[in-house]
Parts: structure tokens; C-alpha cells; sequence
């Protein structure tokens, strides 16, 4: 079976107002994603992305006479201020069934992060078996090393010897960063995050990598009280900020605190919220960076 997809390209503040439409028009499902060169977010906490162009695309029955959609959708815009029709480009393409979860499945392979440090598909043979092994099952939650705030923090970990440490990641997601980190030596590994899915998911991986016994998840009201040597807070940067107190609360005196999800430009923002009490080290990829921090009385 055949389905038609339908994709425009509009400015954000047409979005809403096009789902609504598409959804009258019988559409199975409508998506969006960014279309312009501006920021990404791989969410793991709620947060609105700032997306200027947004490509808004509806999947169709293939009975569907998607000709009189695209014209509907087009008579609702209205006009320029000269009077002529708003005119909002829109792609159409025939979709062909096939086994998406196999589609899916293949989309992920072994990726090296760091010195002797992959993430492998929990599928998929190690290409490295000498090597450090994170076994994943990416279906579970948000966290598969492949985005770029993700990796910097792997890339740090996997340099990093954290024997007899105490390692809570804030916002786990997949629980990632936390198995990294126990590959590095750390002796226990607290993960925690707001998705019940997500604290599964964390326990799940962390038996397929043989820590379910170094290896606790949590969700944020359940975390107990205690301090921790290494704190990671992979989230956004404005989530960080609401949650600098907290984060601030776990980190032992001496430990580190490992920021990330923060855009380039958010870094000054972040610091700010922690100048009295951390100071920070940089790292940057593409337009995200790593924020690397130590108490003040530790400097």
C-alpha cells in the first residue's frame, strides 16, 4: 500500500493554524520539523524550540485528492498586502509502505565516541569488542550519542578515569551518559528523569551493560538525598537554569559539574545563573558547547 505525503514550508507562527487545517483535510498524521538553518533541539526535557522556517508535512490516504488539499490549504492564507495570493511552496511525493521498524532499525549502527569508547546498537555486533561498549537499545528513550551535546559529553567522560566516584546524570534520558561514566571507573551511577519510560529504559540498558547493580534510576521526586563527585545535566539550557539549585545541591565538594544541551550563544546565559558558586571550562561542537565546572573555592 501507497500513501501520499504533503510537505510545506512556512514560518513558524503559521504552524499551528496549518495543522489544524491539514487535520480537517483527513490527514493520518501531521509532523514538523526545522527548515531553516537555525537551532535543533533533541528534547529530552519539555522546552519550545526557535525554530524561523518550519516544514509542516501531512500524511494522506492514497484516495485522497491531494490536488484540492494543497488548493484549500492555499485559499486560507490569505492575501499580500498588494492583493495577491500568499503563495507557500509545497512538495507532494508518493510514500511506499515497507517494514519501517527494519527502516528504523538500519538508521542506527555503532558510533566512536572518544579514545576506545562506542555506542552499539544493542542489535548490532560491537565493531570494537576490545573496546568500551555501550550497549543501547536507542527505542527506548532520547539518547543514542549521535547528537552533538551528547557527544562532547562522551568524548569527556571517555578521557576521564572517575575510580571511586559518585556520577548522577540529570536528565538521563537512555541512561547514556551514565553507563560512560561507570566505564570510566566511576564506583555508582544515579540517572534520573521526569519520563517514567525514560527510568525504565535507563534500568533496561543498564542490565544489557552488566551495571544493575552499580546502576540506579530514578524519577526526580524519588531521587534520595546525597552528594555526588561528577553531575551531568544534558537538558537545555533554560531547564539547567530552573534546576541550578538542585544540581548545585548533589555536587560534593571538589567534584565536578558537566553542563550540556546549551547552545553556543546560551553559554554566558548558563554561567551567569552559577557565577557565585562555579566556574567553568568550555568545549564547543558546531553550535553547541560543553560547559566543564568546578566550585570557585576549588579554582
Amino acid at each position: 500500500m501507497s500513501w501520499i505525503q504533503a510537505t510545506w514550508v512556512v514560518d513558524a507562527e503559521l504552524v499551528e493554524a496549518l495543522t489544524e487545517l491539514l487535520e480537517e483535510c483527513s490527514a493520518l498524521s501531521v509532523t514538523s520539523e526545522n527548515a531553516g538553518e537555525d537551532e535543533f533541539y533533541e528534547v529530552a526535557f519539555p522546552g519550545t524550540p526557535d525554530w524561523k522556517k518550519v516544514k509542516v508535512t501531512g500524511l494522506f490516504r492514497p484516495q485522497v485528492d491531494i490536488a484540492s488539499v494543497v488548493e484549500y490549504v492555499q485559499t486560507k492564507q490569505g492575501d499580500n498586502a498588494n492583493g495577491s495570493p500568499v503563495e507557500i511552496p509545497v512538495s507532494v511525493a508518493k510514500l511506499e509502505d515497507q517494514n519501517w521498524e527494519r527502516v528504523w532499525l538500519s538508521s542506527f549502527t555503532p558510533v566512536k565516541v572518544g579514545s576506545n569508547l562506542w555506542v552499539c546498537p544493542s542489535w548490532c555486533k560491537p565493531e570494537a569488542p576490545e573496546a568500551r561498549n555501550i550497549v543501547l537499545d536507542p527505542g527506548l528513550a532520547f539518547g543514542t550519542g549521535t547528537h552533538a551535546t551528547t557527544r562532547l559529553c562522551l568524548n569527556w567522560l571517555a578521557e576521564q578515569n572517575l575510580s571511586g566516584q559518585r556520577v548522577l546524570d540529570y536528565g538521563s534520558g537512555s541512561g547514556i551518559l551514565a553507563i560512560a561514566a561507570l566505564l570510566s571507573g566511576a564506583e555508582s551511577a544515579g540517572a534520573v528523569d521526569i519520563d517514567p519510560l525514560a527510568v525504565s529504559a535507563c534500568m533496561e540498558n543498564a542490565r544489557r551493560n552488566h551495571f544493575e547493580e552499580s546502576m540506579q534510576a530514578y524519577l526526580p521526586a524519588k531521587l534520595p538525598d546525597g552528594e555526588y563527585q561528577l553531575v551531568i545535566a544534558n537538558i537545555l539550557a533554560e531547564v539547567i537554569i530552573e534546576l541550578r539549585d538542585k544540581l548545585l545541591l548533589h555536587l560534593a565538594p571538589g567534584g565536578t559539574l558537566l553542563l550540556t544541551g546549551i547552545l553556543s550563544k546560551q553559554a554566558g546565559q548558563v554561567e551567569q545563573a552559577f557565577a557565585d558558586t562555579v566556574k567553568f571550562k568550555q568545549m564547543a561542537e558546531d553550535q553547541w558547547c560543553l560547559l566543564i565546572g568546578s566550585h570557585r573555592s576549588d579554582n
